[in-house]
């Protein structure tokens, strides 16, 4: 049984007889009278009874016709729903990023695919580095940011590279100076992502090879809280020097051994799982914008 039986049987019900349904269908009369007896062969039913020349539906046709109509209904709502999708009629794009990656990289390239597919509707999640790859493979979300390379079994674009800086109040005595070194900035107090951060593991890896203990009084993916714990002068912060707070308050400087080393963040989605149609068209966006960003 299959949707086009379906559709000849309800077209003869509708119709009151084969001419008119096949003149309807735009299909021969024998044409639709062999799909109504594969059809009731298929079911081993009788769906017409037949007296001369007029056929009525036995209670079994009618019995089919309530679930013909409905499964019919059905389909065309599909289509028209897949129709719709691709052409971002309307669609749903779930995404992850880091705090600073939200915050700081994708609210233009965003806010931008919004404005050219207006029905598409984007849900963004803010989580450190190993949570969003662990979103990913769980499938939770389609496309993720990552700041460091995810392995083989991702497809990753890169989108924009930024430099770690070490932000300070223009007060602070270290901001007149032209660089920072991990060794400095271990002894100072210092405000970060929190843990599961690429930054903040960043920072525990360096506090281990110089054998201090990072002073960190502060873990916080709350950009304003960082921001104002920076200008006031309580802590410096480890940040991307993209996230600086614009404005004359607050001074970022690049860490001396980092020097002419830039980060790439990538967006990054499943190999084994295919884009959705607005996936594909958020990456297309993202690689005619990528010009501007790198």
């Amino acid at each position: 049984m299959d949707l086009k039986q379906l559709r000849y049987f309800a077209a003869i019900v509708d119709e009151g007889g084969m001419r008119r349904a096949a003149d309807g269908l735009h299909v021969s009369q024998p044409a639709l009278t062999a799909a109504v007896k594969q059809l009731e062969d298929t079911l081993g039913v009788a769906l017409f009874a037949r007296t001369g020349r007029t056929i009525e539906p036995t209670r079994e046709g009618y019995r089919l016709y309530a679930h013909a109509r409905a499964l019919l209904a059905g389909a065309e709502k599909a289509r028209s729903e897949m129709r719709a999708l691709a052409n971002l009629e309307v669609a749903e794009l779930s995404l992850a990023a880091t705090s600073m990656v939200a915050n700081h990289v994708l609210p233009r390239p965003l806010s931008a695919f919004l404005v050219a597919h207006p029905g598409v509707g984007l849900s963004l999640s803010q989580m450190g580095g190993p949570a969003v790859e662990s979103a990913l493979k769980l499938g939770e979300v389609e496309i993720g940011f990552a700041m460091h390379d995810l392995d083989t079994s991702f497809e990753q674009l890169p989108v924009f590279e930024s430099h770690v800086a070490v932000c300070l109040s223009v007060h602070h005595t270290r901001a007149r100076q032209s660089d920072i070194s991990w060794d400095d900035l271990l002894d100072e107090r210092i405000a970060t992502l929190p843990r599961g951060y690429t930054l903040h593991a960043r920072l525990l890896a360096e506090a281990r090879r110089h054998a201090k203990a990072a002073n960190i009084v502060l873990e916080t993916d709350a950009m304003g809280l960082l921001t104002q714990t920076i200008e006031t002068g309580a802590a410096v912060g480890l940040m991307m020097e993209a996230a600086k707070p614009a404005g004359e308050h607050i001074v970022a400087l690049p860490i001396r051994e980092n020097k002419g080393r830039r980060f790439t963040i990538n967006a990054c989605w499943r190999r084994d799982m295919p884009l959705s149609v607005a996936g594909q068209a958020l990456i297309k966006h993202l690689k005619n914008m990528s010009n501007a960003l790198l």
